[in-house]
């Protein structure tokens, strides 16, 4: 392992599990090049998807920027909005956030937000995301950057499923967006490009099982190394936490657009150590990703300036996602296989 590089679960040892707890959904605003995200991945009673994001970044060189960004994916409708919004402010316990004409509030008890919007009839969003058993970070959450750790940060915050209730309006036309879904609240305490060179994600979610995967693999300053972090929950029960979880693209095709290699067939692997049992666990899903819902040059995306700093050190950000139906097989201990139909959004971030 690089010297330069301290991984959330070597830095948790044996104690890989950690609670979400209150203070951890707060808004850091870290100082410095710094994003923060809240992100919830919905999939709805109807098998329609959406995502719903906002983004706080300090990025550039004066103001921080704010985004709202949206999609909605179903129904024949494919859409993604990004608005920038300003007057952000936060409440006085940093757990809600608001800007002109939206708002994410956690309720008192920290296991609900209330996510509203409204741009025009161009974009609604309002619903209501109520946690599923317990969220999840891998020991302190954070991966640190530099010997001393003072270079920068990665952190994760999961609720790995949660209950959603509400509807969108994407260019006048109401869906209602009820189902299940994932929340993430990500920081990345230093500029993206000096992070990692690849990303992927994963939200799959059936009646019974939910499964959650994140990983990205270090540049080469930082040794090329695959960090993942994921989560299992069975019967509405958080079942156990890993960090031996890959994401295999088993083959590939050129696109010549970017000139990024992308997969036409990606096996995703979860394994590790039940919470309560501490019996093994693993999951496999195995996909060829056909409804591509978004191909996102991630320069086009951000304000002119900022996409000229990140043009400065040659990165070339590239989003790739997809939606459909999968299976997953998953085992706990000596139990039968577990065999589960539900439906998964994946990405693929390719940086350089």
């Amino acid at each position: 392992m690089s010297k330069n590089l301290h991984i959330a679960s070597e830095l948790a040892k044996d104690n890989l599990y950690s609670d979400v707890i209150p203070e951890d959904l707060e808004w850091t605003l870290a100082a410095g090049a710094a994003t923060e995200t809240q992100t919830f991945y919905l999939v709805t009673n109807e098998g329609h998807f959406s995502f719903v994001q906002m983004i706080h970044s300090n990025i550039g060189l004066w103001n921080p920027t704010i985004q709202f960004t949206a999609r909605f994916f179903g129904a024949g409708i494919n859409t993604f909005k990004s608005v920038n919004m300003s007057n952000f402010k936060l409440s006085p316990d940093r757990r809600s956030a608001q800007a002109d004409n939206m708002s994410i509030t956690l309720n008192p008890e920290c296991n609900k937000y209330t996510v509203v919007l409204k741009h025009d009839q161009e974009l609604i969003v309002s619903f209501e995301f109520e946690r599923v058993d317990r969220g999840f970070k891998i020991g302190g959450g954070k991966t640190y950057f530099g010997q001393d750790k003072s270079t920068g940060f990665v952190e994760h915050k999961f609720w790995p499923k949660g209950i959603v209730k509400g509807n969108i309006v994407v260019d006048g036309k109401a869906f209602d967006i009820s189902g299940v879904g994932l929340f993430v609240h990500a920081i990345q305490g230093m500029r993206p490009h000096l992070i990692a060179s690849r990303w992927n994600f994963v939200s799959f979610h059936s009646d019974n099982a939910s499964l959650a995967m994140c990983e990205f693999e270090t540049t080469p300053h930082y040794g090329s190394i695959k960090v993942n972090q994921g989560g299992l929950i069975l019967n509405n029960k958080l079942v156990g936490v890993s960090v031996k979880n890959e994401a295999h693209f088993m083959q590939t095709t050129l696109d010549k657009d970017t000139g990024y290699h992308i997969p036409n067939r990606i096996r995703y692997t979860w394994e590790g150590i039940t919470l309560d049992s501490e019996e093994t666990f693993t999951a496999r899903i195995e996909i060829k990703p056909k409804a591509l819902m978004d191909k996102i040059d991630v320069l086009n995306e951000v304000p002119y300036f900022l996409k000229k700093i990140v043009q400065a050190f040659v990165a070339k950000p590239y989003v790739y996602q997809w939606f459909n139906e999968a299976t997953a097989h998953i085992k706990v201990g000596d139990n039968e296989e577990i065999v589960c139909k539900g439906e998964m959004f994946s990405e693929a971030t390719f940086i350089s």
